[in-house]
């Protein structure tokens, strides 16, 4: 198609159109809801674990079954080997419900939001939520860069009574880790780091499990609260 052959009017007008359209897709239908008093049964589908220091970040890669930690090239993989970090990370991952804490945290979260409460009886439901997380994990890139926490998740709020979809959102979020993840006085003060990390204790490492757990948790359902609010503010 030439847009040359366009007026400036009808560029204008597609234009705004387009830029509206991330708009009325942000809040969907939650407008023509009441969802205070309610019941919401939450559903997650989750890759088999969380990638931990993976190297360069790729989101939404084929869910293959993947290890605690991925066998990655150069510095990393050698100087983890060294420390024998992989060993305590395989240990603090088996210590970790991390799947479990993210789906309490964010699903608490989206009912406080929602002003209903939580039931694991799907019949009883007046709302659902599921959760598919594609990817989630610790991702290192260099030695001695910020590691970071990212997520890769898409959310979807349906009635549950007729299966009509009332919201939904593509999660995708990468923060550098914070050092107060372990507690202000732990191991790490200033940047984390892949080498921060493989200097960790199996304790440390649990925090940052933790850590990852809270973060995908809050970003989830961060986004569902942000679309209400824009909704009650309309």
């Amino acid at each position: 198609m030439k847009t040359g052959v366009w007026s400036k009017g009808w560029l204008m007008v597609v234009a705004l159109a387009a830029a509206s359209v991330p708009a009325c897709q942000s809040t969907g239908h939650l407008a023509e809801y009441d969802f205070a008093g309610g019941t919401l049964f939450v559903v997650y589908d989750f890759p088999p674990r969380p990638e931990i220091l993976t190297g360069p970040y790729f989101p939404g890669h084929p869910r293959d079954p993947v290890h605690a930690v991925i066998s990655i090239g150069g510095k990393i993989a050698r100087e983890l080997a060294a420390a024998g970090a992989r060993e305590r990370l395989d240990a603090a991952c088996s210590n970790v419900d991390i799947s479990g804490r993210l789906a309490e945290r964010a699903s608490a979260r989206a009912a406080r939001f929602l002003r209903v409460e939580l039931t694991e009886n799907e019949s009883d439901a007046d709302f659902g939520l599921e959760v598919r997380i594609r990817d989630y994990g610790i991702d290192a890139e260099e030695w001695e860069s910020a590691a970071h926490f990212f997520v890769d998740a898409e959310v979807i709020l349906f009635d549950a009574l007729d299966g009509r979809e009332i919201w939904s959102s593509h999660v995708r979020e990468r923060d550098a880790i914070a050092p107060h993840v372990f507690g202000g006085a732990g191991a790490v003060r200033n940047i984390v780091t892949a080498a921060a990390l493989s200097g960790l204790s199996e304790e440390d490492m649990a925090l940052a499990l933790e850590g990852l757990a809270d973060f995908a948790g809050d970003r989830i359902s961060e986004r569902l609260r942000e679309s209400l609010e824009k909704t009650r503010r309309n």
